[in-house]
């Protein structure tokens, strides 16, 4: 990562961050809404952040444009900003001019824009589930009960480590995926169907637990978490369900036959 990355990840975290706080929770979306945030993100840029330079977009390295896409997994706003960025990645690859335009839906994809489409859908994931990790964290130190916080009961500190270790896997799986596309020793698809069921199950427990720290208010409408968690569950069955990416793993496993197992293992 460069000095301009860094500076284009920091413009894209307050930017996002400025939209999340303008739409709180429970804010229904005009139209007129909907169109003034997506000037803003358009002002960026950002919907060609997976474009190459000679194509109008940022021509970033593979990794930098996953890491705007896990940006904006911390930073939920309610646009299909990532959706977009794949359609134009998609539009470009074909050798046609994207248009700039918001895209809710990317239609049929070949084997291996389902790829790219399933992995940022998983690096989206790691940023909320990191969102939601320190989130929770802070809503045990602040809350109170018996004269003291939360965080400091010892069956509160338990579910906090289970949480930290499934978003520490989380990012793991995920980093690896995305290093995968710049490598040749290793098989794209096994590692996007393993950080997809990976991160899948770390998006149930991981919700699973953030509600039951913050107890009933974390479902309320006008509270940030159920944001989150929403989107995780919406996202744990796009491009792919998490029963799709399970078998894929075992497909993929398989295929090679027993004795060539140890060594893909090992390459991984």
């Amino acid at each position: 990562m460069d000095d301009l990355s860094s500076i284009l990840f920091d413009s894209t975290r307050r930017l996002l961050s400025d939209l999340a706080e303008e739409f709180s929770p429970g804010h229904v979306l005009s139209v007129e809404d909907k169109a003034g945030a997506w000037r803003r993100v358009e002002e960026m840029g950002l919907p060609f952040a997976m474009v190459p330079d000679d194509m109008g977009g940022f021509g970033l390295q593979q990794a930098d444009a996953f890491e705007l896409v896990r940006i904006c997994g911390s930073e939920i706003v309610p646009l299909p900003l990532v959706q977009t960025m794949l359609a134009h990645r998609f539009a470009a690859e074909a050798g046609k001019e994207p248009d700039g335009q918001m895209t809710e839906r990317l239609g049929d994809l070949s084997d291996d824009q389902l790829a790219v489409a399933a992995l940022a859908r998983a690096v989206q994931m790691t940023g909320a589930l990191e969102t939601i990790l320190g989130m929770t964290v802070r809503h045990v130190q602040e809350r109170q009960q018996f004269g003291r916080p939360l965080s400091n009961f010892q069956a509160v500190q338990h579910l906090l480590a289970v949480l930290a270790g499934e978003v520490a896997a989380s990012r793991a799986a995920s980093d690896h995926a995305v290093a995968c596309f710049d490598r040749t020793d290793c098989t794209c698809n096994i590692a996007v169907a393993v950080a997809r069921t990976r991160i899948g199950e770390a998006a149930s427990k991981g919700s699973s637990i953030a509600h039951q720290l913050h107890g009933a208010i974390g479902f309320a409408q006008e509270h940030k978490l159920q944001v989150y968690t929403r989107a995780l569950w919406k996202w744990r069955d796009d491009f792919g369900t998490q029963a799709y990416w399970t078998r894929k793993v075992g497909e993929q496993v398989l295929a090679p036959g027993a004795d060539d197992l140890w060594n893909m293992v090992t390459a991984a």
